[in-house]
């Protein structure tokens, strides 16, 4: 990216600003120009490539600047008559908000996914950081800092108090002892699949699974377990997002019908319980419209409720093309975006954003809620142990609590297996009262909507 920014992405990037500070006061007075004389508050702006070499310590933060300008080190300048940022600010937001570096990026993992290790946040260790947030309390505090010097006051803005959670949950699988379940078992055996758990033990687990796959009911089914999870939720305070994936012979799908009164009654039970139903696409709707709106129109016929939120199946997102599907079915916010292989903030962002499409160079009318940290990422990807979990957790919370920002987290219900981990449930249970005790403001994705418009 070497341009200056352009009408456009200027707009996207200032839309985002203005979620943090009222502008009104000093709009007029601000420029994005190389002319420091060119106004009474200058946004110094570049036509070089990124740089990812530098870095400026502010406020005890090791910043990456990404677009220098200058040999200063430190971000702007105020005297009595003007502001002047030294650095290309707007820029280095605009690269890392609006994803443009996943955008016609040849990378892709074994999933089809922009994989981590290809991406600035990888590269620079800054993936647990929202360093937009970072940037933009720059702009606020000497925006803030230079109106009062000309006897205005600038209202800063916080979406929370403390910070958002928003608890969600991908219902890919509902029965343990499925014929399916029970030849992956099998496999891993003969060690033709992998396994975490030794030979002796993946026997024992077989032949008991066994009965029960042939005589459906015969054992209570460890993976239905919503009425645990809603109990230990409602004990907190927390309502949960619920996205259940739909069925289309896609690679991955899901292994039960939306249709079947056992998902009807669920889906009806968790409503009733103040849960939000939201789609979790298949990897077809990824890439094609026609699929995407065809499960999008099952689940609402089948919740009888309005579907406003997705979740795309093992976060298989192309960049921007799955979100302009997502845009044209009439979902409202997508929850994908966040690296599969590292907890974190893909877009370097801890508040809800708009995609912005580089083909068509406008901001998109679809809200992403950004995802911060899934199971699959801790146990699998990371294979952290459970205290590494826990304080990676409370990095992640201290972050958006400094900015007043959202805390997404994915836990799967399938995702409880005491054998492949002993001690799961206890230490998800310690996990979700621990964020509790930090006071957020629990929230859906429908009340989320809500609180963005007002």
């Amino acid at each position: 990216m070497t341009d200056r920014l352009n009408k456009a992405q200027l707009a996207y990037v200032w839309f985002h600003i203005e979620q943090h500070i009222d502008l009104s006061e000093i709009k007029s007075w601000i420029a994005y120009s190389d002319d420091t004389s060119a106004n009474k508050i200058v946004f110094r702006a570049s036509d070089r490539p990124i740089d990812k070499t530098r870095f400026i310590t502010h406020a005890e933060d090791k910043l990456p600047v990404l677009y220098p300008l200058s040999s200063e080190e430190c971000f702007y300048h105020i005297d009595q008559d003007s502001l002047v940022f030294h650095h290309d600010i707007l820029k280095a937001i605009f690269y890392l908000l609006s994803g443009y570096q996943e955008f016609n990026s040849p990378h892709q993992d074994f999933m089809g996914r922009y994989p981590h290790q290809h991406s600035i946040q990888y590269e620079l260790k800054i993936t647990d950081k929202p360093i937009v947030n970072y940037y933009i309390s720059i702009i606020a505090e000497a925006l803030t800092n230079f109106a009062h010097k000309h006897n205005k006051e600038l209202k800063n803005i916080r979406l929370f108090d403390s910070f958002g959670f928003m608890l969600t949950h991908d219902v890919d699988r509902i029965d343990f002892y499925h014929w399916r379940e029970t030849v992956l078992k099998l496999l891993q055996l003969l060690g033709l699949k992998k396994s975490s758990i030794n030979k002796r033990t993946q026997l024992k687990v077989l032949l008991d699974a066994i009965t029960p796959t042939l005589f459906p009911g015969f054992k209570k089914n460890p993976w239905w377990n919503f009425e645990e999870l809603r109990k230990l939720e409602r004990s907190l305070g927390i309502n949960s997002v619920w996205y259940f994936l739909n069925r289309d012979k896609s690679p991955h799908d899901a292994k039960y019908h939306l249709e079947e009164e056992r998902i009807n009654k669920l889906i009806q039970t968790l409503q009733n319980d103040g849960c939000e139903i939201g789609l979790h696409g298949s990897i077809k709707t990824a890439t094609a419209t026609k699929a995407m709106q065809k499960a999008f129109q099952r689940l609402a016929t089948v919740s009888n409720e309005e579907v406003v939120g997705t979740r795309q199946h093992c976060l298989k997102v192309h960049y921007p093309d799955t979100l302009k599907i997502q845009e044209a079915t009439g979902l409202k916010y997508d929850t994908s975006l966040g690296f599969a292989e590292h907890e974190g903030y893909r877009n370097s962002y801890c508040y809800p954003f708009k995609p912005f499409d580089h083909q068509a160079q406008k901001m998109m009318n679809i809200w992403e809620f950004p995802l911060t940290v899934m199971d699959a990422t801790l146990l699998g990807y990371r294979s952290l142990n459970y205290d590494d979990m826990f304080q990676s957790f409370n990095k992640l919370i201290t972050e958006s609590k400094k900015f007043g920002g959202l805390l997404v987290m994915l836990w799967h219900n399938c995702n409880f297996d005491e054998i492949q981990n002993p001690g799961i449930l206890d230490y998800y249970k310690n996990q979700l009262k621990s964020i509790s005790s930090q006071k957020p403001v629990s929230m859906t994705g429908k009340e989320l909507l809500k609180r963005l418009d007002n």
